[in-house]
């Protein structure tokens, strides 16, 4: 404490303060005035700035919504004719050059005027591109700010698996919505399809492109699909997968059906099999359009038809309306009705575990679609993960594809080519089935020797009396499919059956020399005794007695008639061939002078002298009965055939073989037509060594490979 004793004299008012009022540094008098001031102040701003930014988007969305941009005039869409006929105008095919270059279809059509028509769905041509046209069956609409919301929201989407809205028509009756044609049609199209085929890649690029038009349907303010289903699942001319006919729904709501175009019941359930149950419990589509977890269900049906291509439930038994009546109300509610999983056996494992959870009774333990993705993504393995390079694989994929398609079709064509043959050859000898195919006129002929055989049955005409026409049928049938097997063993040729009547003439179109005769009397022999033990199938204890006749001499052949062409003999010769066989007897081989003579000169036959007998036009004749035949002398004669056939084939193999070789440049069958190659000869290659390339030669080219093959062994 301290005491002053004396008085001071402060220099100001007073003695000077402990601490000045600023404080030593200052510290004390420092404002934040400005600060708060100019903060408050750039608030404000701010907040102006934002409200006003926020009142400038709700009338620039106003008057986006007010502008309707979406709105298309039906008056700028050019339809089709067949779309057009209603309004009666008239358009060439010079107004629509990109329906003459599209490609509507997978699969062939014959039409003619295929090129200009559509079989998914109707087309325009709009602002000079092709779009699809869906009408909606409403007499009007009422435009209100929902609808406009709507509309401008599904305009304002776009993703590359989504397939795009352009706008719509809301002038009656041309009540339209307007979207991007897809050229290769619907998903169903593909799959029920069965000239395409699926591979991995393709399967794997499908299913993930449905997967990230989901999640991005799913991720953005429309929610959910409602309709997934194959039919709404479009593919690009890039085999892109894009979806369709999501949203819309206030637009569609109220649509009416024309009574004349009404679906089938039958085609409603089908397309409900892909709705969830909760959603066919809950009501009809317009009411409750649908749920996220309805399309995890809607994906798990479309996913099981992709791998099976047998229909959204498979082959089963029961129609569409059973199938859903199963689902709402199932046997046994613990086991709901779900499709087979049998037919997925073959494939992974990821997708039959995915395919029960999608198919879950209770919607909250269905996946969503990014965990399938996930799940599935097995599938994409060693896929590249570029789009470009996986669309050319794709491609490429397909390319082959077609490759086989063809190869299939050609092997398909070859075996109906062969048959076609094969009948022709039946019903003419081999050289003259060969000038008709070519195209060329088939001239009579005249043979200066030929041995013909003529045969009948003896009482054909009172046990055709005493039997059904069907008996006798059968037996003719069995009969001559008895002879035929056996005249194939010889070089004859069977001229013609009429009734019971059997022609079969030796020596022609071929020539063989005296050999004819021989071919005839051997065949004659060998049938007499095949008749000894032929059993008639509606009259076993009755035997059959045949009546035969051979005779040689000259005759005139040819091609008769254009439809049903008949190769036929003229000439003396066949007269009295048919004389002796009806002056002679029963189980027995009649023979003329002349065709004695010639098997005299051959040797080997054994003959009974018959005598003179009376034939009509001719006066007596001197004949005999062919008795039987030396089995040297036929052991030797059929060792003689079969070589002969051999080399007959063989040379006629190796010379056409010979002039395949000889052409330069032959490199495929395009090629060799074009350089004059007979179209008999090898059509797809030049060597008949390869199995492979064996299936598509023709079918004379394969018997005569198989007759060298023959001659070799």
């Amino acid at each position: 404490e301290i005491r002053l004793f004396d008085t001071i004299e402060w220099v100001g008012s007073g003695p000077p303060v402990a601490e000045p009022r600023c404080g030593f540094r200052g510290e004390k008098c420092i404002s934040y005035t400005g600060e708060i001031t100019g903060g408050i102040a750039g608030g404000a701003l701010l907040l102006l700035g934002v409200v006003s930014l926020v009142l400038y988007r709700n009338w620039r969305y106003e008057q986006e919504l007010d502008s309707l941009l979406w709105k298309v005039d039906f008056r700028e869409i050019q339809m089709h004719e067949s779309e057009k006929e209603a309004t009666g105008q008239k358009m060439t095919r010079s107004t629509h050059p990109l329906i003459r270059t599209s490609q509507v279809s997978l699969s062939s059509n014959p039409d003619l005027d295929f090129r200009y028509s559509t079989i998914f769905t109707p087309i325009g041509l709009y602002k000079g591109q092709l779009y699809a046209i869906k009408k909606v069956k409403k007499k009007s609409i009422d435009i209100t700010r929902e609808m406009k919301k709507e509309l401008k929201l599904l305009r304002d989407m776009r993703h590359d698996n989504l397939n795009a809205f352009i706008g719509a028509c809301t002038d009656p009756p041309n009540i339209c919505i307007i979207t991007d044609y897809c050229n290769r049609g619907s998903l169903k199209d593909v799959l029920e399809n069965e000239d395409v085929k699926l591979d991995n890649m393709f399967t794997a690029s499908m299913v993930a492109d449905i997967l990230r038009g989901m999640i991005y349907l799913h991720d953005s303010p429309l929610r959910f699909h409602g309709s997934l289903r194959t039919s709404n699942c479009l593919i690009d001319s890039r085999w892109v997968v894009k979806l369709s006919d999501f949203g819309l729904f206030a637009f569609k709501q109220g649509s009416e059906e024309v009574p004349d175009e009404k679906e089938k019941l039958e085609e409603k359930c089908q397309k409900l099999l892909y709705r969830a149950p909760e959603l066919l419990r809950a009501g009809p589509t317009v009411t409750v359009p649908g749920t996220p977890k309805g399309d995890v269900y809607s994906f798990g049906i479309v996913l099981y038809e992709i791998f099976t291509r047998r229909g959204p439930f498979g082959e089963i038994e029961c129609t569409p309306m059973e199938c859903l009546k199963r689902v709402l109300n199932p046997l046994d509610p613990n086991t709901p009705f779900r499709p087979a999983i049998q037919p997925l056996e073959t494939s992974f494992d990821c997708v039959r575990e995915c395919l029960k959870e999608c198919w879950s009774e209770r919607p909250e333990d269905r996946p969503d679609f990014k965990t399938i993705r996930n799940k599935l993504r097995v599938l994409r393995k060693g896929m590249r993960p570029n789009i470009f390079d996986n669309m050319m694989a794709m491609m490429e994929k397909y390319a082959n594809n077609l490759e086989q398609l063809v190869d299939e079709r050609t092997d398909q064509l070859q075996e109906e080519k062969k048959k076609t043959e094969a009948l022709l050859l039946e019903m003419l000898p081999r050289p003259v089935a060969e000038q008709l195919k070519r195209g060329h006129k088939v001239e009579a002929e005249s043979y200066d020797l030929v041995t013909i055989y003529f045969s009948d049955i003896v009482g054909f005409t009172s046990m055709s009396a005493e039997s059904t026409p069907l008996q006798v049928v059968d037996f003719l049938n069995d009969l001559y499919t008895c002879f035929d097997s056996i005249i194939g063993h010889y070089d004859v040729y069977k001229v013609e059956t009429i009734g019971d009547a059997y022609m079969v003439v030796s020596g022609l179109p071929i020539r063989n020399g005296l050999i004819h005769a021989a071919e005839i009397a051997s065949m004659s022999l060998q049938l007499l005794e095949a008749v000894a033990e032929f059993k008639i199938r509606h009259r076993p204890n009755d035997r059959l007695y045949l009546r035969i006749g051979i005779h040689s001499g000259p005759v005139c052949a040819g091609v008769v008639g254009l439809k049903m062409p008949r190769y036929c003999l003229f000439g003396d010769t066949v007269n009295t061939s048919s004389r002796m066989e009806s002056t002679g007897q029963p189980l027995k081989i009649h023979c003329s002078l002349q065709t004695k003579e010639i098997l005299d000169s051959l040797g080997g036959y054994q003959f009974q002298e018959r005598g003179l007998v009376p034939m009509k036009g001719k006066g007596d004749q001197r004949t005999f009965w062919l008795v039987g035949e030396d089995p040297d002398a036929r052991a030797r004669r059929t060792k003689e055939r079969t070589e002969r056939r051999g080399s007959r084939a063989l040379n006629k193999y190796l010379g056409m073989l010979k002039s395949v070789t000889n052409l330069p440049g032959v490199r495929s069958s395009l090629k060799s037509r074009a350089l004059g190659l007979p179209r008999g000869s090898l059509p797809r290659s030049t060597s008949l060594e390869s199995p492979k390339r064996l299936r598509f030669a023709s079918g004379a080219m394969l018997e005569q490979h198989r007759y060298h093959r023959l001659v070799r062994a």
